[in-house]
Formats: C-alpha cells, structure tokens, sequence
C-alpha cells in the first residue's frame, strides 16, 4: 500500500515536471494576454530581444521584437496577435486554434531565457431567448489544468429594486422562474494562479416593458398636435430570435374611456422579411402603420383629441403565450361657459377636466396674466368679467408639483354693444308705459264702481222717507 502511494506521488511529480508552462484562461471571441517574464529582463533594456512562437514543436514564429526592425510578425501569421508596452502577447480576439503551447524566448547579449504557456478555454454554452416564468440554466466549462478554477457569476446590471443583483457561485446556476430583470449579459469570472479570466453570454428574456400613463392636451390656441403611444420590448432582441421563439403576430387595441365595454382594433403585427404595423380593417383613417426595424414597438403620430382618451393594449403573439403592456393616455381640455361672445358683467364658468375624476395624487393649477391667486379646483368661477380678464387661461395638470402637461384657453371679453342698451331702455319704458296704463285703468274702474255705489245707496234711502203730518186733503 506504501509503494502504491510513492508511485502515485513520484508520477504526479512527473505530470507536474512535464506541464511546467503557464495556465491562462480565455474564451473564444475575447482577449487573452500571455505576460513576459519581466523579472529576467526589464522592458528598459533596450538592446533585447523577445520571439513569441506557437505549437508544440516551437518553431512557429509569431511575433517578435529586436533593436534592429523593432516589432514585426512571422511569415503567414493568423492568429491576431500584438504585444503590449512591456512586450507581453496580447491576443485579441481569440480564435479556436489559439488555445495551444506558447513560447516565449528572451536574449539579451548571451544569455537566452525561455518559458512556456498553454491557453485554455472558458466556454459558456448558448442558450436560447426565454421568457417570464420559464426555467433558465447557465453553465461556464473551464478546461482542467494544474491550477485551481473556481467560478463566481455576475448577473447583469439591471436598475431593478426588486430584482435580486447577488453573485453566484459554482460553474452551474439554474432558476426555477426567471424574472425578466435576468435579461442581459451575464459574466462568468474564473479565478486561477493569482489572475483571472472572465467570460460572458448574453440571456434574452422576452417581454414588454411596462409604461407610465401618457398626459397630453388639447387647446384653443394651439395647433392640431400629435402623440406617441410606448411599447417595447424590455431588451434589445433581434426579430430573428423572436422569429425562433415562435412568434406569430401581434396587435395594438384601444378601450375608449366613455365605452369601456367596447374593443376596437387598430393594428395588426405582419410578420416576415419586413415586420411591420399594418392598420386593420374599418379603423379610423388618421391612424398609419409603419415598419418596424428595432425594439420599439410604439404606435405613432395619434391625433390628439378628446375622443382618444382611454386605454390602450400593445400585445406579442407567441405559440406558447401572449406579452401584454397596457397604457392609459390622459388627455387635459378647458372649457368655458356661454355663447361664442363674452360680454362684461357677464359670469364666466372655466372647467379643466381628464373627462373623469382626477385622482388623489393630481391636482389643476390656474394661471392667467391679470390674476394672482386662484383656487387649485378643476371648475373655476368668474363673477361680472371686465376687459381685465381678457387674455389666455393656462390649465396645468401636476403630480408631486411636477407639471404633466397643460392646456390653454383665449377668453376675450367684449364691452356690451350700444344697440342692446338700447333695446332695454326702450323694453323697459314700453313696460312701465303698458304698467301706468293698467293702473290707471284699475283706478277709474274703481272710481266708478263707488259713485255708483253711493247713487244707488242715496235712491233708496229716499223712496223709504215717511210723509209729513198736517197735511191733509180739503
């Protein structure tokens, strides 16, 4: 049992006796450096010469450096090879044939200093586009050599406060349901020999980044404007992959806010060579489809108007699920009360209003060029305008005192025209004329009525008078 142990110690020495080079780690498409032994020969001297070779037969010249030519490459050289300021071997990037033994031969006068170096791999297996709620594996292969390679994981940085950004650690990482914050380069670090090796592989996860409601307005004073509806994929994933993930089509809806029980479609994803938004059939002739060439997959150049108030739906058709994102789109107007004409003495009524209840956390601020102070309130009362309140209204939505947007209305005071003091002098006389008549005519109907009474009153006290006694008959 002893003699075994020395056998297997005395070969293991042989092993190490035998790969006496230097370790270093690189992945294919990255950079490696092979450093020089600058402990021999320091990079001051100038009368040195350094040859650079690859293969285990030593004889392929790379690169080199002497005091004659200064820096020059061998003879059909494919590797992408350079050295550094101290003349250390720069690969960049690295291709699959350059993971093979290295030698670096150093002269100076007659002195020759030699060392050898052997490039390993660090791979990380591809994997393929996920999305929300599927199972995620990542795996780092480190080739084995004599030096020790521990392997720590960096996840991407993602600004996501619920999103874990802890390293990991071990060659192999799994998730049960990968969140969409994973999404992103993620950086395998290999640790060896007091150096490191870092390789990397990008992870797509699939999904519609979320977005905040969209405020805009519509004023009198202002030209017919338009607004961007948002939608987009969370990360920047070519349509091929998406093609390969089985991607079918997509549309864009709206829910109108006075009728939410009623879905009108407005576009349709056609998906092939070109993708693009095609309008679907019976929709409005102001909305445009448009190709599409990147991740953004907003809807474009909407009119703005009362009419567009309401929610809409951007969606992602897949042969295992549907991506949804969801945007409200608030639009701010100011009105006023009465006719087309304001006249002075008049009350005025202003109302800035989304066409529902503001929430909590909003509130209308009122500005106007002749006002100082003016209530925070969505309806706004002027009693008895004068020509001072001429001028633009400005309406402004805020949240946390944060202007969202604003709308703007022209109030024009005009003083009450001549013709129509006029017509009420001249009503106001025929009334009172009409009036003084009626009452007059009430007084002598009432004037006749008691003569009458009195003559009637007198006749019969006379008819009902006795005779006067002493007269008699001769």
């Amino acid at each position: 049992m002893m003699f075994s142990w020395i056998l297997i110690s005395l070969l293991v020495r042989f092993l190490k006796a035998q790969e006496n080079h230097v370790v270093v780690y690189a992945q294919i498409g990255g950079t490696a450096t092979l450093p020089r032994d600058v402990s021999v020969i320091s990079d001051k001297e100038s009368s040195f010469y350094v040859n650079w070779y690859i293969g285990k037969d030593q004889t392929n010249l790379v690169i080199y450096k002497n005091p004659q030519s200064g820096i020059q490459k061998g003879k059909d050289v494919k590797t992408h090879a350079s050295l550094s300021s101290d003349f250390s071997l720069q690969i960049s990037p690295v291709q699959d044939f350059d993971f093979d033994v290295w030698r670096c031969e150093q002269h100076v006068l007659t002195n020759k200093f030699v060392k050898t170096y052997k490039l390993y791999r660090v791979t990380i297996p591809t994997v393929p586009a996920v999305m929300p709620g599927d199972s995620l594996s990542l795996e780092c292969k480190v080739d084995a050599s004599s030096a020790k390679t521990p392997v720590t994981w960096i996840p991407p940085e993602n600004s996501f406060e619920d999103c874990p950004q802890n390293k990991l650690y071990g060659p192999k990482i799994s998730f049960d349901i990968v969140p969409k914050c994973h999404s992103g380069v993620w950086t395998c670090k290999v640790n060896y020999d007091g150096r490191e090796a870092k390789a990397t592989t990008t992870v797509s996860v699939i999904d519609l980044s979320s977005s905040d409601p969209i405020y805009t307005s519509v004023s009198s004073v202002s030209p017919p404007s338009t607004v961007n509806i948002p939608c987009s994929l969370f990360s920047n994933i070519p349509w091929s992959v998406l093609n390969e993930t089985g991607l079918r089509g997509g549309s864009w809806s709206f829910t109108p806010l006075s009728d939410q029980n009623k879905h009108l479609s407005l576009l349709s994803l056609s998906v092939g060579p070109v993708v693009r938004w095609d309008v679907t059939k019976d929709t409005d002739s102001k909305v445009k489809g448009r190709e599409l060439k990147d991740k953004d997959l907003s809807f474009h150049n909407l009119p703005v108007s009362e009419n567009i108030r309401g929610q809409y739906n951007c969606s992602l058709d897949f042969k295992s699920k549907t991506l949804r994102s969801t945007v409200k789109v608030e639009v701010l107007s100011v009105s006023r009360s009465g006719g087309s004409q304001v006249y002075e003495g008049q009350t005025v009524n202003l109302t800035c209003t989304l066409g529902h209840p503001l929430d909590p956390d909003l509130e209308v601020k009122w500005r106007c060029r002749s006002c100082s102070t003016l209530p925070s309130s969505p309806f706004l009362s002027i009693p008895k305008v004068t020509r001072e309140h001429s001028g633009q209204w400005t309406c402004e939505l805020r949240k946390n005192k944060n202007r969202l947007t604003y709308a703007v209305l022209s109030l024009n005071i005009e003083k009450a025209p001549v013709d129509i003091w006029l017509c009420v002098a001249i009503s106001s006389g025929v009334v009172l004329f009409i009036l003084l008549i009626v009452i007059a005519i009430i007084v002598i109907r009432r004037h006749r009525q008691v003569m009458m009474y009195r003559r009637r009153k007198t006749r019969f006290c006379c008819c009902k008078a006795p005779q006067p006694q002493g007269f008699y008959k001769t």
